[in-house]
């Protein structure tokens, strides 16, 4: 399999890996967290809509200085509002306020009051009445006229926005098990005169802005210019729209997806208008729906895989830049799809490509560390040790040498040409290359290096302290090594010029002088004097404590005038 095919695997295995692991992680209340807060950020980007069908009438803090009786009895204000709007012109209008309980043992006549300004205003303007499910269950013991009145105009609706684990409001629901409508699916079939069918019994809301986009006017001042016969200001607020009457207090303001960016008052967001919001998402037939679990699984695949293809291609700057291309192109996509109605929380695509991203930079490093090594035995087997380790220590090497104290072992095969003529090539290297490794693990054990292969020879370095006792003692073990080759070998001590030698494009780790050349010329006489171990006097010098050796002759040394005296392992 090629580089290229077995990165592609790796890459894909890995994307896998993160995406299996994103769904888990998405399955951690922190992370479900994260997705809602970061799906909230596209509904900033998106510039606030001009809504002009649908009308807010609030009872806000000015209206409630306005007119002094408690809430619960303000029935003939609302009267007095709903037939304003039905004079004014407006479509439909929707109350966002509960009547739990009937007032007429307080307030007489305001029950039916209200009930009548329902019944009236229906012909022209239907008065869709929001209840809360729970507060039905009293209406036996305490009927409110209000909701037997809508009720009877199939006029009823109930309220119920639906909350997030985080708190923040984001759908609504359209209706429920036993088919009852809520509010905002009434409001918008009353106002287009239609019966909707909606596939999902919950809606995400399509919000057309933050708190404050949709035209509002304060209840009081509404009821004021109806009473002082302004007409042509009622028709204008509320000529042709869907109009929601409700609070907009403390008490009845949510967290929406604009919340957690925005400062100051108001960040979140009254109740009315979310009600309001979601009309205008049913009337402009642009509802929102969550990406299916396949869609997401699959684009995040696509976003793991291409993240880890980019740590395997580039490196450096390079993925810096690739990485944050790759997120911006997700983001871009993200928010493609939020405008064409189907939300993918930016996070849902940045965790895969995010843990793709470790992933694979994690399988480079450990890839890197394995090839790294793979490097330095390479070094070790082909250049030297010296050269690994200094290549491991400082990241770089040069032509250089230095004069060191050394023991040079040469040894050699006897009789090793003529037994090649007998043979078959491939049975020359493979028996060749297991001698060789049995006199390296002899050399290595000894704390030698072995510095080269020539031919049938090695040349070894042994420095450090004691060498010269660590070559003879290395040198015994490899005569006694079992086999059917005849090993014979050089050593001397003495001063060697040691370091990496040729040029930038080949080089050799080698020792070089008469050291060197001597413990050559001794491997040779082995021969001569019928013997496996010859050794320097120098060498001897620095063994005699430890090895019993004995002396063979004399040797004419190049560059001394006097010959050197030569010797042998006692025991051999």
């Amino acid at each position: 399999m090629s580089r290229k095919a077995r990165s592609f695997m790796a890459a894909a295995m890995i994307a896998v890996a993160a995406t299996v692991l994103s769904l888990a992680l998405a399955e951690t209340r922190l992370v479900r967290l994260l997705h809602l807060k970061s799906g909230d950020l596209y509904f900033l980007l998106v510039p606030a809509e001009a809504v002009r069908d649908v009308v807010l009438i609030v009872v806000d803090q000015k209206s409630l200085d306005v007119f002094p009786e408690p809430l619960l009895f303000w029935h003939g204000y609302y009267a007095e509002a709903i037939e304003a709007a039905a004079a004014g012109g407006a479509k439909v209008m929707g109350l966002d306020i509960a009547f739990p309980i009937p007032v007429e043992q307080w307030a007489p006549g305001l029950d039916q009051r209200l009930a009548q300004a329902v019944l009236a205003a229906a012909p022209v303007m239907p008065v869709v009445c929001g209840y809360a499910p729970g507060t039905l269950a009293n209406q036996r013991r305490w009927p409110v006229p209000l909701n037997m009145a809508a009720a009877a105009l199939d006029q009823m609706a109930y309220v119920n926005l639906r909350a997030d684990e985080d708190d923040f409001i984001r759908s609504v629901e359209l209706y429920d098990a036993a088919g009852a409508r809520s509010l905002s699916m009434a409001m918008a079939e009353r106002f287009t005169g239609r019966a909707l069918r909606p596939a999902e019994p919950a809606m995400l809301i399509r919000y057309a802005g933050p708190a404050g986009t949709f035209a509002r006017v304060s209840f009081s001042d509404f009821v004021g210019a109806a009473r002082a016969g302004k007409s042509a200001q009622v028709r204008q607020w509320v000529e042709g729209k869907a109009v929601m009457l409700g609070t907009d207090l403390i008490t009845d303001r949510h967290a929406t997806p604009f919340y957690a960016f925005r400062v100051g008052a108001p960040a979140n967001t009254a109740g009315v208008e979310i009600h309001a919001n979601a009309i205008w998402t049913l009337l402009h037939a642009r509802p929102l729906g969550r990406m299916s679990a396949a869609g997401v699984l699959g684009a995040g695949l696509g976003v793991a895989i291409a993240a880890a293809l980019l740590v395997f291609a580039v490196t450096g700057w390079a993925l810096v830049v690739s990485v944050a291309a790759l997120g911006a192109a997700c983001a871009g996509a993200g928010y493609a799809l939020f405008q064409a109605g189907r939300l993918v929380a930016p996070t849902e695509l940045a965790l895969p490509m995010l843990v793709s991203l470790f992933l694979s930079i994690a399988y480079q490093y450990f890839s890197a560390a394995r090839g790294r090594e793979a490097f330095r035995r390479a070094v070790r087997v082909f250049v030297g040790r010296q050269v690994a380790d200094t290549l491991d220590e400082t990241g770089a090497y040069s032509l250089a040498g230095r004069r060191e104290n050394v023991t040079i072992l040469f040894s050699d095969i006897r009789g090793f040409t003529a037994w090649c003529d007998r043979q078959e090539p491939e049975a020359v290297v493979a028996r060749l290359n297991e001698y060789f490794a049995g006199m390296t693990g002899c050399i290595v054990r000894h704390g030698g290096e072995v510095n080269k292969f020539i031919g049938d020879g090695i040349l070894a370095i042994f420095s450090g302290e004691d060498h010269p006792l660590r070559a003879v003692r290395c040198a015994m073990e490899m005569i006694r090594q079992p086999g059917e080759f005849r090993t014979g070998v050089g050593l001397h001590s003495g001063d060697a010029v040691v370091g990496n030698m040729g040029s930038g494009d080949k080089m050799d780790y080698t020792a070089l002088g008469d050291t060197v050349n001597l413990a050559a010329r001794l491997e040779g006489l082995n021969k001569e004097w019928q013997t496996q171990i010859m050794m320097s006097e120098a060498t001897w010098a620095c063994v005699r404590s430890e090895v019993k050796a004995r002396r063979v002759g004399e040797v004419a040394v190049r560059g001394k005038s006097a010959q050197q005296a030569i010797y042998t392992i006692a025991e051999e």
